[in-house]
């Protein structure tokens, strides 16, 4: 047998080496290819569907970014759930008070005036809730404090002697606007953070409420703000109760403005009820939209994964084919090379 000479051996290494070190690194990535279940290379492994998966990703992106915004707004309509169950909660409370202190002998000697400014503080501490830096009940203004002050120190008593006549909310006060003095409006041109009617003027036929985008082009309106007529009622009976102490002393004036109280305070237990009513079905809203960005998220996550996805099977088959040429080939470099420094010499 003729040795291979120095120059021919050298070479012969040289491709096997190379031989062997593509075989290693093919190895290599079948075997990550198989831990990770995605094929190797990203958009270049899959070059003949690249503009279809760089199209579905880029959807998926889209459905999670509104998915993230509906998330967000269905944390607030639960914190305003809760919040309006606690204001519902201190206006059946205030019911009660009223109801107990309609006889003047007993009023006299309850201290109503120091109950009514408990509750009036209850709902103004209730109407400043916060998400994270946003007071929730100052609609698109949420950067602004709905309330000026303590409601106990802000609201206006009526006259001793008189019985108010029906209350319009935001349509009566000596604020702003025509606006209650407890609501922190600034001047007439900052109402329109707050209220708005159908012509986005200052009025009081449509509340300015927050929103999100929930799908291209389809926006969904949720939120209370302090205006809301059924707030507004229970601050105003609250203060006309407690302007009818000032006629305790004469039963038949006093349980008339009681009554009147009682009134105002019975039609904003009404129109928080269906406040909160509104505030459910933005909720139930924003839960079937989320159920459908979901499936929506399912079917392109599917189609990604039948683009990007290796076939575990395949992967495994191809690893092992990998295996035996890089074996063979370690038998055959050294059989036919015959590596020894004798013959390298050579």
């Amino acid at each position: 047998m003729v040795a291979i000479s120095g120059s021919t051996q050298y070479a012969r290494i040289l491709d096997q080496t190379r031989l062997i070190r593509n075989l290693n690194q093919a190895l290599t990535q079948q075997q990550q290819q198989l831990s990770s279940g995605r094929i190797i290379g990203g958009m270049v492994g899959v070059s003949a569907r690249a503009q279809e998966l760089g199209d579905l990703k880029a959807e998926l992106s889209t459905v999670e970014t509104y998915k993230s915004g509906i998330t967000t707004a269905q944390n607030r309509v639960r914190l305003y759930g809760l919040t309006l169950e606690q204001i519902i909660d201190t206006a059946t409370e205030a019911q009660d008070m009223m109801i107990k202190n309609r006889d003047s002998f007993f009023a006299s000697t309850s201290s109503p005036t120091a109950q009514v400014n408990v509750l009036l503080d209850r709902i103004g501490t209730l109407l400043q809730t916060k998400d994270s830096d946003r007071y929730i009940f100052a609609g698109r203004n949420y950067n602004v404090n709905p309330i000026l002050a303590p409601l106990s120190q802000v609201v206006q008593d009526t006259p001793a002697g008189a019985v108010p006549a029906g209350f319009t909310p935001s349509n009566e006060g000596d604020g702003v606007g025509g606006q209650p003095l407890w609501l922190n409006v600034i001047d007439a041109d900052q109402l329109d953070n707050y209220y708005l009617d159908a012509a986005g003027t200052n009025g009081a036929s449509e509340v300015n409420l927050v929103s999100v985008y929930a799908d291209d082009n389809e926006r969904v309106e949720y939120g209370v703000v302090a205006t809301d007529p059924g707030i507004q009622q229970l601050v105003d009976s609250l203060t006309r109760f407690r302007s009818a102490i000032q006629d305790i002393a004469d039963p038949v004036t006093f349980q008339a403005r009681v009554d009147d109280a009682l009134v105002a305070l019975r039609t904003s237990l009404q129109n928080l009820k269906s406040t909160a009513s509104t505030n459910g079905h933005a909720e139930q809203r924003l839960k079937e939209l989320q159920a459908r960005h979901d499936r929506s998220m399912d079917v392109l996550k599917t189609r990604i994964g039948s683009i990007e996805d290796a076939d575990p099977a395949e992967t495994a088959t191809l690893i092992k084919a990998l295996q035996t040429s890089l074996e063979a080939t370690y038998t055959i470099t050294r059989d036919t090379l015959q590596l020894s420094l004798v013959n390298f010499l050579r």
